[in-house]
């Protein structure tokens, strides 16, 4: 005897798959403003590799905290977790970028 279901189920279609554009926004506000890059250009110029890095941790900041607030992570899960901790190293190596470049402006 076939105790199998006797409807058929489907493929999974790629079709379908989330995107970016596809996934329910998430209404919360963020507590710094949203890097408008193309309306307003860098008042202060950093020289190579360091400006870069700086470039680099905000959008790592920015990311995080897009995922951290996504519904399917949430600040309570274990990833929410390692999340947070991502996100105050790197508001700690931005903090301490910004007090020594302008520490090194102030001796100029």
């Amino acid at each position: 005897m076939d105790h199998r279901p006797r409807f058929s189920q489907e493929a999974a279609s790629s079709n379908e798959v989330p995107t970016m554009g596809s996934a329910a926004s998430v209404a919360r506000s963020a507590s710094y403003p949203a890097p408008d890059h193309e309306a307003s250009p860098k008042t202060t110029t950093t020289k190579g590799v360091n400006g870069q890095n700086e470039h680099y941790q905000q959008q790592l900041k920015t990311a995080s905290i897009e995922l951290l607030n996504d519904d399917r992570v949430g600040p309570g899960s274990k990833a929410g977790r390692s999340l947070q901790n991502v996100l105050m190293e790197t508001e700690q190596r931005l903090r301490e970028q910004r007090r020594s470049s302008l520490h090194n402006k102030g001796s100029n």
